[in-house]
């Protein structure tokens, strides 16, 4: 008797490859364990994984409850943002902020962006403002939440915890553009604090990635818990 293979699909009717559905649900998992320590409330929050092939990524589809996640959820989009199937549901309103991201760090695999309770206590008035062109159109105020003196920094890459790790934040925008301008140009193009392995939208969430799933959830809840721990 001829067995056959049930295909799964995502939002965008592709078909999800072995290696993807792997991927798709170990970051289901990962929105499941932030949402039990209240991180993505309402329909807040988005998930993204580089596709298969390296010119793609899929993300969470609007309007739903990240905690229910499952990789049917997922729309698949190009590296500017634009979903790939001309019927696309709407994606996160945010997905321009995951393509600036996989297009600027060839070994990010994985995009976690959440609502943290931890994250209220950082706010541009405590941190080291970065300078800026005041006279370019896409000026938004914008520096480093310093962080020091932990020893889960190690997590973030550093060999001791008497270094400093520097998180930019940046004063939030609708416009998105704007906001992944911003945020290449000053923080990816020219880079000068190191390691940047995240970022904090004043008001409104951080973006932490990494070149696998367990990577980006291991760098956003060390982050966390630094917030947690520094309050």
């Amino acid at each position: 008797m001829r067995t056959y293979k049930k295909i799964i699909k995502d939002s965008t009717f592709f078909p999800i490859s072995l290696f993807e559905l792997n991927e798709l649900n170990k970051i289901c998992t990962v929105a499941k364990r932030l949402d039990n320590r209240n991180a993505i409330p309402a329909t807040s929050s988005n998930f993204s994984i580089r596709a298969k092939k390296e010119n793609a990524f899929l993300i969470t589809k609007s309007g739903i409850h990240k905690r229910n996640l499952n990789p049917t959820h997922f729309i698949r989009a190009n590296l500017f943002g634009k979903p790939l199937h001309p019927i696309s549901p709407k994606p996160s309103d945010e997905t321009l902020l995951h393509a600036m991201i996989y297009r600027n760090f060839n070994e990010a695999h994985s995009v976690i962006h959440c609502h943290a309770p931890e994250l209220e206590s950082i706010s541009l008035l405590n941190c080291e403002i970065l300078k800026q062109d005041k006279n370019e159109s896409e000026y938004l105020t914008c520096g480093y939440y310093k962080i020091k003196g932990h020893e889960v920094l190690k997590a973030l890459g550093f060999k001791t915890h008497l270094e400093d790790y520097f998180l930019p934040v940046i004063k939030n925008d609708q416009n998105m553009e704007k906001l992944s301008h911003l945020i290449e140009y000053y923080f990816f193009k020219h880079q000068q604090k190191l390691p940047i392995c995240a970022f904090h939208i004043e008001n409104h969430g951080i973006y932490c990635f990494g070149n696998s799933v367990p990577q980006a959830e291991l760098r956003i809840e060390a982050i966390l818990h630094l917030l947690s721990y520094l309050k």
